[in-house]
């Protein structure tokens, strides 16, 4: 069960930081009856009948050495966290892959919910500083027009992205950005309205993180299910299986936002007609 995988020249690492409280899939995804998880409860749900996500990172860096390194998201934060009582884990992680922080050049958000963004900035009393100091953060402008709006605004977004902009660290996107070569964004919104995947193109290969364009095994095959954390469920529903699709007529590796760790990077690949997850 893979917790990294190379496309061409670039080698791509899940960095963990924590999980998720256990969670109904009834409450998750309201619209689903539960009959509907039959056929995915041995495999999409634990023994209880239910799932946690895990939170992390992606750390893209060439495999032969050199540069760049980009982060892609940075899970929820230091912590502790109330389910647990534990700390993050996110800098441990990048710590076993012998990465430190000012090693990391670029940050790419994938979409500014606060299991994504937590590690942004580190605080000292009321002084805030980026945890990634020579790196610049890469987020849509989308998301940022959206949760600068008053009645849209949260203390995540205010303690883990807001700060970017003062400290001089924040590249706000728009559409399809290079970040370096062969690694680029591909806009997917709906989950909010600047969700964002990252695309990396490199000797003949591809691979795509995901972000949040699904949560649960499940949705591998039932494509159409929505999380209540869907902003706009018609968007999402679009995306995840333009997206999916994609992945699965081309062959792409998929590097998951939330699956377990040991499956969370896999193939979309077809078994009886319908789509299903094969991790590598």
């Amino acid at each position: 069960m893979a917790t990294s995988a190379s496309i061409g020249r670039y080698l791509i690492s899940t960095v963990q930081d924590h999980e998720s409280p256990e969670r109904d899939p009834g409450q998750v995804y309201k619209e689903v009856p539960a009959s509907a998880w039959a056929p995915y409860r041995s495999f999409a749900l634990n023994e209880n009948g239910k799932y946690r996500s895990q939170w992390r990172g992606h750390l893209i860096r060439p495999a032969g050495g050199g540069g760049p390194y980009i982060l892609v998201d940075t899970g929820m934060g230091p912590g502790p966290h109330q389910h647990t009582g534990r700390n993050g884990e996110l800098l441990q992680s990048l710590a076993a892959e012998g990465v430190t922080p000012p090693r990391i050049d670029a940050v790419v958000i994938t979409h500014c919910h606060g299991d994504h963004i937590g590690w942004n900035v580190t605080w000292a009393g009321d002084r805030p500083a980026a945890t990634f100091p020579n790196a610049t953060y890469y987020v849509a402008a989308k998301d940022w027009e959206h949760y600068s709006r008053p009645e849209n605004s949260n203390e995540a977004f205010a303690r883990s992205v807001r700060p970017l902009k003062d400290l001089g660290r924040l590249k706000l996107m728009e559409g399809e950005i290079d970040i370096a070569d062969g690694i680029r964004t591909l806009p997917s919104n709906g989950h909010t309205p600047g969700h964002q995947c990252v695309l990396v193109r490199s000797g003949g290969e591809i691979g795509v993180l995901t972000g949040d364009l699904f949560h649960n095994l499940a949705q591998i095959t039932e494509q159409t299910w929505c999380p209540v954390f869907d902003w706009n469920t018609a968007m999402s529903r679009a995306s995840r299986q333009s997206v999916l699709g994609r992945a699965q007529k081309e062959g792409w590796v998929v590097f998951s936002g939330h699956l377990p760790a040991g499956l969370s990077i896999g193939r979309v690949v077809l078994k009886h007609g319908r789509p299903e997850w094969l991790h590598l």
